[in-house]
C-alpha cells in the first residue's frame, strides 16, 4: 500500500467539507425532529361551585371560632371582676388591674394606691356578706399591697391627692369589722407615713382656734406612735 502524504491527506480532508447531506433526508430527519417534540401544556386548575361554597364557609367557621373565643375572653375578664381573694378567678381578676393601670400609664405609687384600695374594698365586701373562708386570705392580699405601698412610699414622694386616697382607704379599712390590722407593722409604717404628711399641710394651712388646738392633739398622738387615733382626728380637722 502506497502511504499518502501530509499534502494528499489535507486535500482529502477539503473534500469532505464539501460534500453536502441529501436535500430529501435533511427535510425528512427534520420533520421527524419536530414530531417527536410534544408541547407542554399547563392546564389550569379548574374551581368549582362546590369549591367555592366550601371555602366560604371555612372562611366563616373561622371567623366564628375567633369571635366564640372573643367572646368567651370577655366574659371570664367580666366575671372575674366580681370574684373576691380565694376565688378561683381571682388571679386573672389582678391581671386585668395590672393590665388596665399599664394602659392607662398609672405611675408605681399610684398603681399601688389603686390596687390597696381595691383590696381593702374586696376585704369589706367578704366581712359584708360573711364569707369566713375567704378572709384569710382577703386580709393576706391587703398585708401585701401594704407592704409594697410602703416600699414606694420610702423611695418616693406622694402628692397631696395621693395621701387622700390613702387616707380614705385606711379609713375603709379601720371600719371593716373583725378585722383589725393596725398591729401589722407595715400597716403601721403606712399610718405614720400618711399622718407625718398630714400633719405638714395641716401647718401650711389657715386654720382656726379649735383646729390649732386639735393639731396639737395630733401631734401629740403622733409622737407617742398613736397613728390612728392621729388620724382620726385629722380626719375631724379635714371634715
Amino acid at each position: 500500500m502506497s502511504k499518502i502524504t501530509e499534502k494528499q491527506l489535507i486535500s482529502q480532508l477539503k473534500q469532505l467539507k464539501e460534500i453536502k447531506p441529501n436535500k430529501e433526508w435533511a427535510v425528512l430527519l427534520k420533520s421527524k425532529i419536530i414530531t417527536e417534540q410534544k408541547p407542554v401544556v399547563i392546564k389550569a386548575q379548574s374551581i368549582s361551585f362546590t369549591d367555592i361554597i366550601r371555602s366560604v364557609f371555612y372562611q366563616r367557621k373561622m371567623a366564628y371560632s375567633f369571635a366564640a373565643l372573643f367572646l368567651m375572653v370577655v366574659g371570664v375578664l367580666g366575671f372575674a371582676n366580681y370574684t373576691m381573694p380565694g376565688d378561683l378567678l381571682f388571679p386573672v381578676k389582678k391581671i386585668a388591674e395590672q393590665s388596665q393601670a399599664a394602659l392607662t400609664g398609672q405611675s408605681g405609687l399610684r398603681q399601688n394606691v389603686a390596687v390597696l384600695n381595691s383590696r381593702i374594698n374586696d376585704l369589706a365586701q367578704v366581712s359584708k356578706d360573711g364569707r369566713k373562708d375567704s378572709i384569710s386570705s382577703a386580709i393576706s392580699e391587703v398585708e401585701t399591697n401594704v407592704t409594697a405601698l410602703v416600699n414606694n412610699l420610702k423611695t418616693g414622694t406622694a402628692d397631696a391627692t395621693t395621701i387622700k386616697e390613702i387616707v380614705s382607704s385606711l379609713k375603709t379599712l379601720a371600719d371593716v369589722p373583725g378585722t383589725d390590722l393596725s398591729t401589722n407593722q407595715d400597716v403601721k409604717d403606712l399610718y405614720q407615713a400618711v399622718v407625718q404628711a398630714q400633719i405638714a399641710d395641716l401647718n401650711k394651712a389657715t386654720l382656726t382656734d379649735d383646729q390649732k388646738e386639735v393639731l396639737s392633739e395630733i401631734q401629740e398622738l403622733y409622737l407617742q406612735g398613736k397613728y390612728t387615733d392621729a388620724l382620726e382626728k385629722i380626719l375631724l380637722i379635714n371634715q
